[in-house]
């Protein structure tokens, strides 16, 4: 539910990953709360589909297509978005890439290194090259705020998945680092831990699977999540409501962390989904 009072007018906001789930769902609550909103992605035809969409509605969008494992593309996305609207004050550092996790996660003495690789060049450098060249932006209007949308293999044990933990792991770091750094300036950084959201292809995958569901589903606390609980606190965090709010991770789980263990979903899930469906490249 969007709110009556719009918090986002005039502000400029990147979303990486927002052709689908997560990154889709705030970029479409973000134009409800009056930004501009920069989509990006590799899947081209989703991109345009999702701009369409937004300013069908009324809102204000633009796609950008980008290879987040690539450090000039990622800056070639900021200087778009600058140029685009005269300024950016949100980045959501949302990307993944769930293609190399899918095909390439396996416990560390048997993972090899190019696997590896591929991982953290999007959940690692793609969220330091994006607020790299987001951050000058963001100075020069005064400030702005940074989300890093991180999971629960950044405060729990995942079996098998060592390189989408350390980009988790990593990225809370690195929200503390940068906080200390660019706080002082204006420009706040947080991460949200997000749980398990049904409304996510993958999370539905999880969800019907006849082993790894019912683990899962044993495990939850309240509720699985949805995709407006992610959007509705990406929101708070990108708005000045959260204007005492920097440095932190955030929960919004539903209390799933505080009990929960996790079945190997990459035995169970992701090699399946892996296999069933090729990566897009743009």
């Amino acid at each position: 539910m969007v709110s009556q009072i719009q918090r986002l007018v005039g502000r400029t906001t990147i979303v990486t990953g927002s052709t689908k789930g997560f990154g889709h769902a705030m970029a479409r609550r973000f134009a409800a709360e009056g930004a501009n909103v920069v989509l990006c992605g590799r899947n081209k035809a989703a991109g345009r589909r999702i701009e369409d969409e937004i300013r069908a509605g009324g809102g204000r969008a633009v796609f950008v297509a980008v290879d987040m494992s690539d450090e000039e593309s990622v800056r070639d996305l900021v200087s778009s978005a600058a140029a685009e609207f005269g300024r950016v004050d949100v980045l959501v550092n949302n990307a993944m890439a769930m293609d190399h996790i899918g095909s390439s996660e396996r416990p560390v003495a048997e993972m090899d290194s190019a696997g590896f690789d591929k991982i953290l060049k999007v959940g690692v450098y793609g969220v330091f090259w994006a607020s790299k060249y987001a951050i000058p932006e963001m100075l020069k209007v005064g400030g702005g705020s940074i989300v890093n949308i991180s999971s629960l293999a950044a405060v729990a044990g995942v079996p098998s998945m060592p390189g989408y933990s350390a980009c988790k792991g990593a990225m809370g770091a690195l929200t503390r680092q940068m906080a200390c750094d660019y706080g002082p300036k204006g420009i706040r950084v947080n991460t949200m831990i997000c749980g398990i959201v049904l409304a996510d292809g993958l999370a539905a995958a999880v969800e019907s699977h006849p082993v790894a569901g019912p683990l899962m589903a044993e495990a939850q606390l309240t509720r699985y999540g949805t995709l407006d609980d992610i959007a509705g606190m990406a929101t708070y965090l990108a708005s000045d409501e959260s204007g005492f709010v920097n440095g932190a991770e955030l929960r919004i789980d539903g209390g799933w962390t505080s009990s929960a263990r996790f079945p190997n979903l990459v035995d169970l899930v992701f090699a399946d989904l892996a296999a069933s469906a090729a990566p897009h490249r743009s």
